[in-house]
């Protein structure tokens, strides 16, 4: 997948908020507890999706994963610059100038709840949703669902295929979130009809 750093690094860090690697749930539990979903690639299923699935304008097919990276971080530089954040950051040491990874995951959170109230100033969103700040709402929702549909579905299983078309993708291993909430996996079932599961029906 030809994504650029920044977008890559930016969608790692928020899916990390989301959903944490859980060292406490490993040892309790299993192995399987401790993954999260930068453990699990999930950043790039919704990088593919934004990319390829979604569209804001009608009939473009323009690509929202770098936009939607720019929105991310355009929130972390709101949050510092109002001081609401819970960790002190100088912007010369921060890595890669990327500041969005650089807060804490509390504070990612923090600064995508920004976005969520509209605070931030329309004009100085990326394209397009500066063409329309309701954009933001809708995208925001999306990348949140994403990220939960990604990390519980059989996304980490498809292994090298997982960025082909959908068509083209075959499950290579079992998915460690299968493991995570016990799902024993599809079970190939009959097409032929075997009749009604009672013989009578009564009002």
């Amino acid at each position: 997948m030809g994504t650029d750093p920044f977008t890559k690094t930016v969608f790692e860090a928020f899916v990390e908020a989301l959903i944490p690697t859980t060292l406490p749930f490993a040892q309790k539990l299993c192995h399987a507890q401790y993954v999260g979903a930068s453990d699990l690639l999930i950043h790039e299923y919704i990088i593919w999706t934004l990319d390829h699935s979604i569209s804001l304008i009608k009939n473009t097919n323009y690509s929202l994963s770098r936009q939607t990276a720019e929105l991310l971080e355009l929130a972390a530089h709101q949050l510092v610059l109002n001081s609401r954040n819970t960790q002190t950051h100088t912007f010369y040491k921060i890595p890669n100038n990327i500041l969005f990874s650089a807060l804490t995951p509390k504070d990612r959170l923090r600064s995508v709840t920004l976005l969520e109230q509209l605070t931030i100033n329309p004009a100085s969103l990326p394209y397009p949703f500066n063409q329309n700040p309701r954009f933001v709402l809708p995208v925001i929702d999306v990348i949140n669902r994403l990220a939960m549909f990604g990390f519980y579905s059989e996304w980490s299983g498809y292994g090298t295929t997982r960025l082909n078309p959908p068509n083209n993708r075959h499950v290579e291993s079992f998915p460690v979130s299968w493991i995570q909430v016990k799902y024993p996996g599809p079970s190939k079932g009959y097409h032929a009809w075997r009749g009604y599961l009672v013989d009578r029906f009564i009002e």
